[in-house]
């Protein structure tokens, strides 16, 4: 292809994205809804995929104190945690401790700790079983000891976690599908207008010797502009909307003491939602423009 004959086609396919405007914008904002509900459930899905890694790699269970226990207290738990004839070996995790973990995970964002300390933490002991088998058992027997707030089963946060992610993935390709049918209807109409109005032009055209992808090109490029356009707009509102989700989540973390959920950074996903976004955007407008010019387009 020509450099010229690539310009004129990049130029017809901005001006026809611009003469169509109402149709344009309508189209753009189809697909910019269509990709944040895309990202809405991806996003979801890598956070729960990535905790189900960091659950996996966690002690079978994990014992914790109420705030409030002074040292005696902790140790009369400790006592009734060494006693347990269902307990292989077992570390104690002081208040410093679980403080300098948490700052560790948090990682820059541990930002929010400022103006804390160590206080706010429990102590809590991790505990590796004889026989996992026994570990609901193990658990309602940890329960019961006076001084103890709560007793983490990782196994069964596992399957829950994984199930969620299993339905997330069920539900949002169902709706994903049928918001991109609605995308490429909607461009292929934007598209449909387009021809319908050049389409004396359009013959003059053919009757000179200009080929039919000569011709399409333009619209394709309209298209894509579209598909493009919405998939860059909707990976900002992505990004501003995740970032200030992500900052909230960790303090809600915080203050509930849950210190084993954390959620990926914006940069971490970033590259991967540019991708994904860009690729559909790109995929859509131009399978929108194709269908369009195969079913109208008569030259």
């Amino acid at each position: 292809m020509r450099i010229r004959t690539a310009r004129y086609i990049i130029k017809e396919g901005i001006v026809n994205t611009y003469r169509n405007i109402l149709m344009s914008l309508a189209s753009i904002m189809i697909v910019i809804a269509t990709l944040v509900v895309f990202g809405f459930f991806l996003l979801i899905a890598l956070n729960l995929e990535l905790n189900i890694n960091v659950f996996k790699e966690l002690p079978e269970l994990e014992v914790f104190c109420h705030e409030e226990l002074d040292e005696n207290q902790v140790s009369y738990v400790e006592e009734a945690v060494k006693n347990s004839d269902k307990v292989a070996k077992y570390e104690i995790v002081t208040k410093e401790q679980a403080f300098e973990k948490f700052k560790k995970r948090l990682g820059e964002g541990s930002m929010i700790l400022d103006g804390y300390d160590e206080s706010i933490l429990p102590v809590s002991f991790i505990i590796n079983l004889k026989d996992p088998s026994q570990s609901t058992e193990a658990v309602e027997e940890f329960k019961d000891i006076s001084g103890v707030e709560n007793v983490s089963f990782h196994q069964q946060t596992i399957d829950m976690i994984s199930k969620v992610t299993y339905w997330m993935r069920f539900i949002s390709g169902i709706m994903i599908m049928i918001l991109l049918i609605i995308s490429v209807f909607i461009i292929s109409n934007t598209i449909k207008i387009t021809v319908f109005a050049r389409r004396r032009e359009i013959n003059i055209m053919k009757f000179i010797g200009a080929t039919d992808w000569f011709i399409r090109w333009p619209f394709v490029v309209e298209g894509v502009i579209i598909g493009i356009l919405g998939a860059i707009i909707a990976l900002i509102l992505s990004g501003i909307g995740y970032n200030a989700l992500e900052g909230r989540f960790n303090q809600d973390l915080l203050s509930l003491n849950l210190m084993f959920f954390k959620m990926l950074k914006i940069s971490d996903v970033l590259a991967q939602l540019m991708l994904y976004y860009l690729v559909i955007g790109f995929v859509v407008g131009a399978v929108g423009s194709f269908l369009s010019i195969r079913r109208y387009l008569r030259v």
